[in-house]
């Protein structure tokens, strides 16, 4: 189970719209749209650019040290992007010790070493969503170490005959230290065999069981384009149970909150479940670009703690990835 930070950890990857951000500042066609910052003492903001070439898909990676002298405990975010972008991330390597060069960044050049995948944790992700909002629970917080140093990425590809300026503005919103009753963790089961055959419906599946009790609150699923179906289900370490999570839609990660939490104890998981129609005369595996593929689970519980995990027992393929 891939490592995420204590924030809203949603990897998750949502295209719902394609309307200007509600609330934005969208101004003129050649203006990009903006977002009010937080007060003062209410939260802070997150934002990049980048130039999306016509007839390209462009990965772009900033780097830069969030801009916080404290503590930042974030109950809530929202965030707008351009429509249809492919998935917008924020990690660290930070805690790790490593450090990155500020500025900006061909990410798969940045992704070439070795230490970033290592030490990478991923905080926050969106995908085609352009104007969204996501929020803890009363008193649940994501707590932010200040300054560290982020990646703030951006995927898209333009198929489109003109240009485009790519945006990504987050604005994340506090609360009182004093009224912080938890914090969240979480992370991304991955499946990082899969095969697709040319011209063919395939299907993988990945169980999972956790080390701790946990309260889930958030669970999301991620595949691309070839994707048509995710589902997941209750699994004890020797049953599977009934289906409770089906998505059909790859563009749109179904982001399912728990109002109570989802009580998973120590020794009970899940199995979840990838199907990618492959239409082409191509062989497509696992990886980063948008001709690749992905079948990820991302899950965020409370309590705080870093070393609960969904630990992956068993796979349709064999392969137990770390």
């Amino acid at each position: 189970m891939t490592r995420i930070a204590p924030f809203l950890v949603l990897l998750t990857l949502g295209c719902k719209d394609d309307a200007p951000p509600a609330g934005a500042d969208s101004g003129s066609a050649e203006e990009i749209p903006t977002l009010e910052p937080p007060a003062d003492g209410e939260g802070f903001q997150m934002s990049m650019t980048a130039l999306a070439p016509a007839g390209e898909e462009t990965w772009a990676c900033e780097v830069y040290d969030l801009p916080t002298d404290d503590y930042a405990p974030v109950n809530s975010v929202r965030y707008i992007q351009n429509p249809g972008t492919h998935h917008m991330t924020l990690s660290t390597v930070a805690l790790s010790g490593a450090s990155l060069e500020p500025g900006t960044h061909d990410c798969e050049e940045l992704y070439g070493e070795e230490s970033m995948m290592k030490d990478q944790i991923m905080f926050f992700g969106s995908q085609g969503t352009a104007d969204d909002t996501l929020a803890l629970p009363e008193g649940v917080v994501a707590n932010m170490p200040p300054g560290i140093q982020i990646v703030h990425e951006v995927h898209y590809v333009n198929t489109s005959t003109e240009d485009v300026t790519l945006y990504s503005v987050i604005n994340a919103y506090t609360i009182d230290s004093d009224d912080v009753t938890d914090m969240i963790w979480g992370g991304q089961v991955r499946d990082e065999t899969i095969s697709v055959p040319a011209n063919s419906t395939a299907t993988e599946w990945t169980r999972c069981l956790f080390n701790e009790d946990v309260e889930v609150q958030f669970l999301a699923s991620h595949t691309h384009a070839l994707g048509v179906e995710f589902t997941v289900a209750p699994y004890d370490g020797e049953t599977v149970g009934d289906i409770f999570y089906t998505n059909d839609d790859w563009h749109d990660p179904k982001i399912t909150q728990y109002e109570e939490g989802l009580s998973v104890p120590a020794g009970q998981g899940f199995e979840y479940t990838c199907t990618w129609t492959n239409p082409n005369d191509i062989d497509v595996s696992y990886g980063l670009t948008s001709e690749d593929e992905m079948c990820n689970l991302a899950i965020v519980f409370t309590p705080f703690s870093t070393s609960a995990e969904c630990t992956v027992v068993e796979t349709s393929d064999g392969v137990l990835w770390p």
